[in-house]
């Protein structure tokens, strides 16, 4: 992916943010839809700034720093997919509204169980742990009513309302498939994984990346899993509001938007290059950009 590319897919996906400013669709779970959409949009804002500008810092004690923050900007990938995931999985894709209420529900409850095990360290904390206990059995019972969870064998209904999953039955790692194919999906959401979590191939790479004079290029393909993640959230925000997609059907950039959200179809290659170049960590000649 090129600059310019990457610019203007995030224009059309700010422009078809803000059709909807100031209206309220009767969905109710709109406003955490917008929330989301909001955070996947300033997660590629910050990588696009790390891509574009480096990571320049002066320190009083420490030598300049300019670098390309290549691994960075794969840990945001990550929080990317799965912020678009969420956003898909939850509010974007149910097929009915059975559908929605209960992966809505599910989707709070496994958030909130989490609070429940921070250490309590003042009287407001114990008065918000009261309050927490009271709204997760609400969203119990609002998804023990409906058919989906019914549905569920008894393993995945126990884990769901233990708080446990909010995606029962598919895994994070089979849900970028979604995104970037099924072939590639699963592998490069392990990629960006690895660097989250600062496994042992994350540190191998980063030390070839050095060695290679690759940063550069690894930095561009992490912003070109960004550029189609943002791709395919722009396209599903569109089709769920009618303002939304109204702005994006009169967007000059809705081809190139389309091209990229259906990236894994029609240029598999370009997937699988940039999988074997996060794999060997080797710097090529030519970035591969849609254009070429």
């Amino acid at each position: 992916m090129n600059q310019g590319e990457l610019e203007r897919l995030m224009a059309l996906n700010y422009a078809v943010g803000n059709a909807l400013k100031g209206k309220k669709p009767k969905d109710p779970g709109f406003e955490y839809a917008e929330t989301l959409a909001g955070k996947l949009f300033q997660h590629a804002l910050t990588a696009y700034a790390l891509w574009t500008q480096n990571t320049r810092l002066e320190i009083p004690g420490i030598d300049p720093v300019n670098f390309v923050d290549w691994s960075s900007i794969e840990v945001l990938a990550r929080s990317c997919i799965e912020t678009y995931i969420a956003c898909h999985y939850v509010f974007l894709k149910p097929s009915t509204a059975d559908e929605a209420d209960f992966r809505y529900n599910a989707w709070m409850l496994a958030g909130f169980v989490r609070r429940e095990s921070f250490p309590i360290v003042t009287q407001k904390g114990q008065q918000q742990i009261v309050s927490d206990a009271r709204t997760n059995e609400r969203h119990r019972r609002k998804i023990k009513r409906t058919v989906t969870f019914g549905n569920l064998p008894a393993n995945l209904q126990k884990a769901v309302l233990r708080g446990l999953t909010w995606h029962p039955g598919v895994t994070m790692s089979e849900m970028a498939d979604t995104v970037f194919g099924p072939k590639w999906g699963r592998a490069l959401y392990a990629v960006m994984s690895s660097h989250a979590h600062a496994d042992g191939l994350s540190a191998v790479q980063i030390k070839q990346a050095v060695v290679e004079g690759a940063m550069p290029k690894l930095a561009a393909i992490a912003m070109t899993e960004i550029g189609v993640i943002l791709a395919h959230m722009t396209a599903s925000y569109s089709r769920k509001f009618v303002a939304a997609g109204k702005a994006y059907r009169g967007h000059p950039d809705r081809g190139l938007n389309d091209l990229y959200a259906n990236l894994a179809n029609y240029a598999p290659k370009l997937i699988g290059d940039h999988a074997d170049l996060l794999r060997n960590s080797t710097a090529r000649s030519g970035e591969p950009t849609m254009s070429q």
